[in-house]
């Protein structure tokens, strides 16, 4: 719901998430998100927290819809902006299964160019793309995001499961983000243990890589009502 609405279709699903978001990890470290979230069969409502280095806060109520057929999925989702704001946007989702390998994927954020804390956001388009590998334990993405004022940065990311040990499973991930050059300004880096039930640790680096600038602590509950996608029935 928080990246692309049309991924509430992927799967038949209840979830619970939590994600807390932890700045200057140490001594100095000060919490800057909370973000909750819950979604039953496509329909998803999120609450998001956010600590502003002012002091500052700042509310986003999230609620989306999802559905799809025959490998295609579609979803929009509307947020409302509180705290000092009073903003109101949209996103809307395609996610397409072209081949049982290769998924592609588009989201037009902030339709309506809703104006957040003196701000006013773009109109943003993600279009995407992901390779599965290894019978979907392992995926390559790419994404770029580009506004009416051209492009603004490239996203490449990598992740893998390791089954093997069902009694420990254990997924890790890694995330590059770029500037319309290529250069660097970003990195992600996590693991998480679980399946169903699982929590993860995601740090997050500058473009220098010189330090780590925050550490996000998750956790994720699922109930699947059938196994497998839906997206192909």
């Amino acid at each position: 719901m928080w990246v692309n609405p049309a991924g509430l279709a992927r799967y038949e699903e209840a979830s619970l998430h939590l994600d807390l978001s932890v700045v200057d990890p140490g001594a100095a470290g000060r919490l800057r998100q909370l973000t909750l979230g819950v979604n039953s069969r496509g329909l998803a409502f999120g609450y998001q927290r956010d600590v502003f280095a002012d002091g500052g806060r700042g509310h986003t109520y999230r609620v989306g819809f999802a559905a799809g057929h025959a490998g295609l999925a579609a979803g929009v989702a509307a947020a409302l902006y509180r705290g000092a704001t009073t903003g109101t946007g949209w996103d809307l989702g395609l996610l397409y299964d072209w081949t049982p390998s290769v998924s592609l994927a588009g989201v037009v954020q902030n339709v309506g160019r809703p104006n957040v804390r003196g701000t006013t956001l773009p109109v943003t388009y993600v279009p995407g793309a992901t390779l599965h590998l290894l019978g979907a334990r392992a995926a390559l993405s790419a994404s770029s995001r580009l506004t009416s004022a051209g492009v603004v940065g490239y996203s490449l990311g990598a992740r893998a499961r390791f089954t093997d040990a069902p009694q420990l499973p254990l997924a890790l991930l890694a995330r590059i983000d770029t500037d319309r050059a290529l250069h660097g300004a970003g990195f992600a880096f996590g693991l998480s243990l679980g399946a169903q039930d699982f929590a993860g640790l995601l740090a997050t680096a500058p473009g220098n890589l010189g330090r780590i600038d925050a550490v996000d602590l998750y956790g994720v509950s699922t109930r699947r009502f059938r196994p497998g996608r839906i997206l192909r029935d």
